[in-house]
């Protein structure tokens, strides 16, 4: 078939865009034509099929970049924005930007790496949990980002811990922003099973899903927004960790019998937790919406490492100490992002200049210790170790030593799953004809994509 594109809307039309991170374009077929995900299915039938192609050098492929591409329907060479946090930096307009022009309400759940104008009445917003220094707007939705950004960026650490007081807070939250039945009872149902068979406490990662699509549904409904994303990570974290127990004759490095009957549906479980979630929007939207699906990007296996005992990654037992622990002066806040990454937000630049060349000089087995980057204010890095480490190799901090399992722990499982420029855009209305389009398309076209689902060209 032929490219194709979606004819002009009404402008009183609305648009729920599903941001399910990384999504796989063969997966969803593969498990589809099992019978696996019949609301896939249901919206699959009724779309505008597209794979977008993010079309960029390996250094860019990143959640990170390509949604701001998404959102701004720029390339990284325009929008440069780089790394995590750092949208506060983006100098065009977003989606919702150019909705709020034209009198628009949109309202952003957890989308990636965002920046919205502050005072703009016409965005409701949610940051996403790796953002540093931004606010929720309004203010009341501060707790829900407080609590699940903590849990989120320390999800791999087992001696962190959150007091019952922000417990409470948390769950008085939820109870007047929309908690579900289904939701207490889902999370009722993993803990009882987590108590009784640890294995299965891998599933967690979907319950922050129900959660937030329970504050989702509660603004959606409160606001009645033109435009609406709502974004998840866990099938893109589950493919990360869990691809090589899918599919074992893939990987040179044999996985145990034992890990591939326990981690061997994960990813599975993690598309027809999707497909739950789809069902519900399902029960949201009206004739008069718009469900677009989108990944941006995708996954494929991570081999490359596999014949020197697979990819590894060591983070800091606690980020907060890490000015303590090397010498470091003037750190004002220790951001965590992903696995073994952090940002060190200094009060000057002298300060973060001086910070990353005392990190560069840290060593271990005749390795510099960090990757490093610094940008301003900010020093972003992470530790390099990658390979199987002894925790009891000793580490030397100004004459010190220490071991490096007193600092650092090994984080998540062996990387299994990398990053694919090809993604999902599947734009559905109930009574749309299925069309699929033979090519790729630049992930940059589907910003002026949804905006025409308004009537707005761009």
């Amino acid at each position: 078939m032929t490219n194709v594109s979606f004819d002009a809307m009404d402008s009183k039309n609305k648009v729920i865009l599903l941001e399910f991170n990384e999504l796989c374009p063969p997966l969803l077929e593969k498990f589809m034509a099992q019978g696996e995900l019949p609301n896939f299915s249901k919206l699959y039938a009724n779309a505008a099929v597209h794979t977008t192609d993010a079309n960029c050098d390996v250094e860019y492929l990143e959640p990170w970049i390509q949604w701001v591409t998404l959102h701004t329907g720029l390339p990284f060479e325009q929008h440069k924005v780089f790394r995590l946090g750092q949208a506060q930096n983006l100098n065009h307009e977003s989606i919702w930007d150019v909705l709020s022009a034209h009198g628009k309400a949109s309202w952003l759940c957890g989308s990636m790496n965002t920046k919205w104008q502050p005072g703009d009445n016409n965005i409701t917003a949610l940051p996403d949990p790796w953002s540093i220094d931004v606010e929720a707007s309004p203010g009341e939705l501060q707790e829900f980002y407080r609590f699940v950004r903590a849990n989120v960026q320390e999800h791999t650490n087992d001696n962190f811990t959150l007091s019952i007081g922000d417990y409470m807070s948390f769950l008085v939250f939820m109870l007047r922003h929309g908690l579900s039945f289904s939701s207490i009872k889902r999370i009722t149902s993993a803990v009882w099973k987590q108590a009784i068979k640890s294995d299965d406490r891998w599933k967690k990662a979907t319950l922050l899903d129900w959660l937030q699509f329970d504050v989702f549904r509660h603004v959606y409904k409160r606001k009645q927004p033109a435009f609406a994303t709502y974004f998840s990570n866990s099938t893109a974290h589950f493919q990360h960790k869990f691809w090589r127990y899918m599919e074992p004759e893939r990987f040179p490095m044999k996985s145990s019998e034992e890990d591939i009957q326990r981690y061997g549906d994960a990813i599975l479980y993690a598309y027809k937790n999707h497909d739950a979630l789809i069902g519900k929007v399902f029960d949201m939207a009206d004739d008069d919406t718009t469900i677009i699906l989108s990944s941006a990007l995708s996954q494929q296996p991570y081999t490359a490492k596999d014949e020197d005992g697979g990819r590894r990654f060591y983070r800091p037992h606690d980020m907060n100490k890490l000015p303590e622990w090397f010498g470091l002066t003037g750190v004002e806040k220790v951001g965590p992002v992903m696995s073994h990454q952090f940002h060190l937000l200094c009060d000057s630049p002298e300060a973060a200049q001086s910070n990353f060349e005392r990190l560069k000089q840290f060593t271990f087995q005749d390795s510099p210790l960090f990757s490093l980057r610094l940008e301003g204010k900010d020093v972003f890095g992470g530790c390099t170790v990658s390979h199987e480490v002894d925790m009891n190799t000793p580490l030397t901090i100004d004459g010190k030593q220490v071991t490096f399992g007193e600092l650092f722990y090994l984080a998540d499982n062996i990387k299994s799953g990398m990053h694919h420029p090809h993604g999902v855009f599947w734009a559905y209305r109930p009574k749309r004809a299925n069309t699929i389009a033979s090519t790729p398309i630049p992930l940059e076209s589907t910003m002026g994509m949804i905006l025409n689902e308004f009537g707005i060209s761009r």
